[in-house]
């Protein structure tokens, strides 16, 4: 496993002069504002974000070019390829991230499939490497089997090695989401204790050879829900199947006046979690078109039963 850290190192070195080598100066096809955790906003003071989406139909397939930039300074957030010209994005090839202080983030490579494949590098703010991940593959019956992650090294934020080839204890952290999660790798799978905070709400998790044996979520309120590899995000079933359902929001929807009179269209997101006792919690709009589309959304999904 070795030859992945001296491969690794001479990598870095590449992937920060081959920056020099993007383009973006391409022509913006359309853009959209966010919120730090992504979700849209018709409102720019309110943006922390842009994102720039233009089509490329110039090559054999069309692709969408996809470029964020911060709104403080106008700083690159992000510069991909995308199959998909609407989030969640199917990325191909590079995806580069970058903090908001212009050092790089994370270089990370996609597969024609949007999978992650071959090194993954992730930097701290003072350019500092935090991780890399190597995403094994074989080419199998002419298709491209991706296998699981190797953690080849991971460094805390005072740059002590934590660890190395797959052993030690590793933190992950989705900053935009305030996710984080802490504990044992042992041959890359998890072991024992792990615990992690997902916004206001945490959580503890206990493994066995990455099987999760039980976990407890504490959510802001106090309310304590314990779960197990059985019932851990387990998809609901609505009655009648997902056609039904997604009859009765066609029939339920009530389309703001305001969004008919401007003549918008598009996709609202609602993302919403059923809990143990089937009932839904934790709404929030992904994906607001403006004039009231989001907040009927979130009316129509209240009277599912």
């Amino acid at each position: 496993m070795k030859y992945y850290l001296d491969f690794s190192t001479k990598l870095i070195c590449f992937f920060l002069l081959n920056l020099c080598g993007l383009s973006l100066s391409a022509q913006v096809t359309f853009t959209t504002y966010h919120k730090k955790n992504g979700e849209e906003t018709k409102k720019q003071d309110s943006a922390y974000f842009l994102r720039a989406i233009q089509i490329d139909a110039a090559g054999k397939d069309k692709v969408y070019r996809i470029a964020e930039y911060y709104l403080r300074n106008d700083s690159l957030k992000l510069n991909a390829i995308s199959k998909s010209g609407n989030a969640p994005f199917n990325f191909l090839g590079k995806k580069y991230e970058f903090y908001e202080n212009g050092t790089l983030k994370s270089l990370e490579n996609f597969n024609d499939e949007s999978k992650l494949i071959d090194s993954a590098f992730y930097l701290y703010p003072n350019n500092r490497l935090k991780m890399v991940v190597f995403y094994p593959s074989e080419l199998k019956k002419k298709k491209v089997l991706v296998m699981k992650p190797i953690y080849v090294v991971y460094y805390d934020s005072l740059n002590n090695k934590k660890l190395e080839n797959g052993n030690g204890i590793i933190r992950f952290s989705i900053d935009e989401k305030e996710e984080t999660e802490e504990g044992q790798l042992v041959n890359n799978m998890r072991e024992g204790e792990w615990r992690g905070k997902s916004g206001r709400d945490s959580f503890v998790e206990y493994y066995n050879a990455d099987k999760l044996l039980s976990g407890t979520k504490t959510k802001e309120n106090g309310v304590v829900i314990p779960y197990d590899s059985t019932t851990y995000k387990t998809q609901p079933e609505y009655p009648g199947g997902t056609k039904e359902m997604l009859y009765f929001v066609a029939r339920n929807y009530e389309y703001p006046k305001q969004a008919m009179m401007n003549g918008v269209s598009g996709t609202v997101e609602i993302a919403f979690i059923i809990n143990q006792h089937g009932r839904i919690e934790d709404l929030k709009v992904k994906n607001d078109l403006g004039f009231g589309t989001g907040a009927a959304g979130i009316q129509v999904v209240k009277k599912l039963r």
